[in-house]
């Protein structure tokens, strides 16, 4: 199955967005609702795909992204940004829009939108 860890400051939305991708038989879902515990958690769970909040109290998802892309382990593993901050991408079959080097894909796009943006970044697992 293919790993996909979720840091988000909303437990009731990682929760949600946990059971429906683990609904799919196809993925194991960790979460992490601090951002002080992400870079750990990644560490440990060793993701395919982690999906980041931009605002979030402490650090943010762009200091995030950082540490994961300075961590040797983690470096090669896709981060999508995923945040209110940005509308779905209609123009693109996964909903992403692409901006300084990030992905970010809309908390409010559809599931198969969200699906096929997850197929695009771990379609080597």
């Amino acid at each position: 199955m293919k790993r996909i860890l979720l840091v988000d400051d909303e437990p009731d939305f990682t929760a949600l967005l946990k059971d429906t991708l683990e609904g799919s038989g196809e993925y194991l879902v960790a979460t992490v609702n601090e951002s002080s515990q992400a870079l750990q958690m990644a560490r440990e769970f060793e993701p395919h795909l982690i999906f980041l909040d931009v605002v979030m109290p402490g650090k943010d998802g762009g200091d995030l992204a950082g540490d994961f892309n300075d961590d040797p382990k983690l470096r090669k593993v896709p981060v999508v940004m995923l945040t209110a901050l940005v509308e779905e991408n209609t123009n693109s079959p996964t909903g992403e829009t692409e901006r300084g080097g990030l992905n970010f894909l809309s908390k409010t796009s559809s599931l198969p939108t969200l699906l096929a943006c997850i197929e695009k970044h771990t379609e080597d697992v």
